[in-house]
């Protein structure tokens, strides 16, 4: 691990600057390294030849601006001197950079992990050197730190067969179908970390400005590292050591997949990952696109436990509270076996459809949006009536009318299994169960497993929804 003190030492740029390099094209990208304290830097891109000067600060460090230019085709040569001393690197790209983080399931590799596999992922592998040079992965590995480090151990490299193999799918899934659409290569800076609390992601300072009760704060204050515990759950350790050390390197935006660690905390999630982004926003510099994923359905250890979908409704929240953020559902994408689904593409496709509609600009030419509840109408005849926004008259396929996942409740507040189809408008579902002939309450989805199957006929999954406000 390298030392936050960097003093009276060679001529050295940050890791994240090597060769093969991204950077975010048509922009100010900051370049930083350490010197002699006093000395004179000189940093200069082939692309224009303008050399940017700096002092080196007396801790060492010293950090420029560069402009960057489009996505030409070509390759460029970022070279820093000082003195007689030179540092070159080669091979140095515009294009698109995105941050690429989360816990297990942004981690899951296109090998898979074990016995879990990732759907597609052998295709993916076997045909990643068709487009090696164009998506270029810098992968994270840095251990938890209790204090602030100055630099990763980390290089860029080309997403070879061997390489993709072992870079996260859904980064990988996403910065393919990125590159292909924008024609430009796309540099995925991988950073996610198993089993991983939000809180590491994060300072104190922003958890405890995060507008959370104090109640929700003791218990967070409450947390420290086991012994051997693989999985971070202090705040800082990670942003210490894999955010804090790359923060205002050039980035489009951010993509992130995270949220099974703190599937307890369904009142205040979605504070901490709003506290969570401005913090990174604040870093950057810049107002960072953040696109992320719901947790998809799963057992955990109860089926018929609802504490995901309460979960998955906070993270929701986030949208509404958090600007320039964006939600992908997962609601028919889960696995009830594994709570690592093994239908990575979808995940990174729908990411890549928001980043391409939202961030470029660019109209798919169908509706991306998220499925949601316009309005409720409760029926003499027992049935419910639902009506569904952003399906542009296409729930699902006209032929697919039987769905699974509803439930409806009387008086009695006990929900049963219900039966729905989807109306011949492609927007409104009717829902009914003779057990329940008069509802107050239907509920979508809202267990930790029920193979839901809502989507649209372009494969955009219904998130779960509640017409009540009950507390079970």
């Amino acid at each position: 691990m390298l030392v936050a003190a960097v003093n009276a030492q060679p001529l050295q740029l940050a890791h994240i600057f090597t060769d093969h390099a991204v950077l975010q094209r048509e922009t100010t990208t900051q370049v930083w390294g350490w010197g002699q304290p006093g000395a004179q830097v000189k940093v200069s891109g082939s692309w224009n030849g303008k050399a940017v000067k700096a002092t080196v600060a007396q801790d060492g460090a010293w950090r420029v601006s560069l402009e960057t230019l489009k996505a030409d085709g070509k390759a460029y040569t970022l070279t820093v001197k000082s003195g007689k001393e030179t540092v070159t690197v080669n091979d140095v790209v515009f294009g698109e950079v995105w941050l690429c983080s989360g816990q297990s399931n942004m981690q899951m590799p296109l090998s898979g992990f074990g016995f879990q596999r990732v759907a597609e992922g052998m295709d993916a592998i076997m045909n990643a050197s068709a487009t090696a040079s164009k998506i270029r992965v810098f992968d994270i590995r840095t251990e938890r730190c209790t204090e602030p480090i100055k630099d990763v151990e980390a290089k860029w490299a080309y997403s070879t067969p061997s390489v993709a193999a072992g870079t996260s799918a859904v980064a990988y899934f996403f910065a393919q179908r990125l590159a292909q659409n924008l024609d430009v290569p796309v540099g995925i800076i991988v950073n996610p970390w198993g089993g991983s609390r939000i809180e590491p992601w994060m300072t104190w300072e922003a958890i405890e400005g995060a507008g959370l009760t104090r109640e929700e704060l003791d218990a967070i204050h409450a947390i420290h590292e086991k012994p051997d515990w693989p999985w971070p759950e202090t705040p800082e350790v990670i942003w210490n050591g894999r955010v804090k050390p790359i923060a205002g390197y050039a980035a489009k935006g951010i993509i992130w997949y995270q949220g099974c660690s703190n599937i307890n905390q369904r009142y205040c999630y979605d504070k901490l990952q709003k506290a969570m982004v401005e913090l990174w926003r604040k870093e950057w510099g810049r107002d960072l696109p953040f696109i992320f994923t719901l947790l998809a359905p799963y057992t955990h250890d109860d089926a018929n436990g609802r504490w995901r979908p309460f979960f998955v409704l906070n993270q929701l929240h986030t949208q509404e509270i958090l600007t320039n953020s964006w939600a992908v559902s997962t609601e028919t994408l889960g696995d009830e076996t594994t709570i690592h689904p093994s239908r990575k593409r979808p995940i990174g496709d729908m990411m890549c459809q928001r980043a391409l509609q939202n961030v470029y600009g660019i109209n798919p030419g169908y509706c991306i949006e998220l499925p949601l509840v316009q309005s409720i109408e409760y029926l003499e005849d027992g049935r419910v009536k639902v009506l569904l926004t952003n399906v542009w008259s296409n729930l699902m396929d006209i032929t697919a009318r039987d769905i699974t996942g509803f439930e409806l409740a009387g008086e009695d507040r006990a929900f049963k299994l219900a039966q729905a189809q989807v109306d011949w408008d492609g927007q409104t579902i009717y829902v009914q169960c003779p057990e329940v002939p008069k509802p107050i309450a239907v509920r979508y989805s809202f267990r930790n497993w029920m193979d839901a199957n809502l989507q649209t006929a372009y494969g955009i999954p219904v998130p779960p929804f509640r017409s009540d406000d009950w507390e079970y």
